[in-house]
């Protein structure tokens, strides 16, 4: 029969380590000093750490999504994208910068490896990249050698900022060639406009409008800027995203509000704006050949102010990104643990001892008392019998 499960007494227990108490003393001794003899023998790690803190992005910014944030203070972005501080932890974490110390510091022959991938994996294992919410990226780097974990979050440092400006570079240039042949577009178009308005003046003379055709043509004027502006932010983010997208739809949508608002103007004026329908068939003429005048400079003098801001990115080595706190040369080693190490030893083999304790203790009772239940069996078959 089972002798069924065994129970555990505490003050069984205690007498029974009590007993056995030379023994127990013996057992811990020899397991602490097997557990020191391994944390000494153990190699020592030592942690350098580097702190980088992203740039915040530029004042003189160009909204390509159409979330109708101020222009003066958006990012030149598609939408909700990564921050500044997402961008850099991309550029520490990257390839391109492991390759730049692996190469630097010769890792594949200093840890002894075939191929540069293992050193890359190697090099991902003795790397922590944080990102705290204060904003800052944090990168640590650990190694048998307290001088060489400090040059190596130095280099992570060098090699980042090296790689975010030729990043930077890239995408100012990229920029620069799209807002270049726009605005050679917009001076063509601006010629052209130009010409139609001299041909209509010179055919019809100079015509002084009146002070509310004037304000009429400028409202009209802001709005067909606003609507055109939109349209070049449109191109741009059809080269990123679909027609069916949310941002190429919302874009759509103000264009057509701004269309509308246009037409609205024409035909029912507004406070202190007479209607448009109401000017004379040669002043209405005049006065569309004038605002699509108007409207293409105002595009091309906004389009203008980024472009010379890519050209100074462009030009610009400066990194995106300032150095906070310096990696300094550790002067204690990050692991082993020698303390908690022994601890959990200790607290591994107290857990062991009471185990096997209340096991002696209690499977001599339960052994009898299967013999006692098994002797009973025969005398109760006799007496049935």
């Amino acid at each position: 029969m089972d002798p069924g499960p065994l129970r555990l007494d505490a003050r069984a227990l205690a007498r029974a380590a009590w007993r056995r108490r030379v023994a127990l003393v013996r057992f811990h001794a020899a397991v602490a000093a097997l557990a020191i003899v391994v944390v000494l023998l153990l190699p020592r790690w030592y942690s350098a750490s580097v702190t980088l803190v992203p740039a915040p992005k530029d004042g003189l910014t160009l909204d390509l999504a159409g979330t109708g944030v101020a222009l003066g203070g958006a990012s030149l972005s598609l939408g909700a994208g990564p921050t500044p501080q997402d961008q850099l932890k991309m550029v520490v974490a990257s390839r391109a910068v492991a390759d730049s110390l692996i190469a630097r510091f010769g890792l594949v022959k200093r840890w002894r490896l075939e191929r540069r991938e293992q050193a890359r994996e190697k090099l991902a294992e003795h790397t922590t990249i944080t990102t705290p919410r204060e904003g800052q990226v944090v990168v640590e780097v650990e190694d048998r050698s307290p001088a060489f974990a400090r040059d190596m979050a130095a280099a992570y440092a060098a090699t980042s900022g090296s790689e975010t400006v030729r990043l930077k570079t890239s995408l100012a240039a990229q920029r620069r060639v799209y807002l270049e042949a726009r605005l050679r577009e917009l001076d063509r178009e601006i010629e052209l406009a130009g010409a139609r308005v001299r041909r209509f003046e010179e055919g019809h003379g100079a015509y002084a409008l009146p002070e509310q055709a004037r304000e009429t043509m400028d409202a009209a004027g802001q709005l067909q800027a606003q609507a055109a502006l939109l349209e070049t932010e449109l191109a741009g983010a059809r080269r990123y995203f679909t027609e069916q997208s949310p941002e190429v739809q919302t874009l759509r949508d103000r264009i057509a509000e701004l269309h509308h608002q246009i037409q609205k103007l024409a035909r029912q004026g507004g406070t202190f704006l007479v209607k448009g329908t109401e000017l004379p068939a040669m002043k209405q003429q005049y006065l569309a050949l004038t605002r699509e005048q108007l409207s293409l400079s105002e595009v091309a003098a906004l389009l203008r102010k980024f472009y010379e801001q890519a050209r100074v990115e462009e030009a610009n080595p400066v990194p995106t990104f300032s150095i906070l706190d310096a990696p300094e040369l550790p002067e204690r080693h990050a692991r082993p643990r020698r303390g908690l190490t022994v601890l959990v030893a200790m607290m591994l083999a107290a857990a062991g001892s009471a185990a096997w304790l209340a096991w002696r203790e209690a499977r001599p009772a339960a052994v009898a008392a299967g013999h006692g239940a098994g002797a009973a069996e025969p005398a109760e078959a006799e007496r049935a019998a």
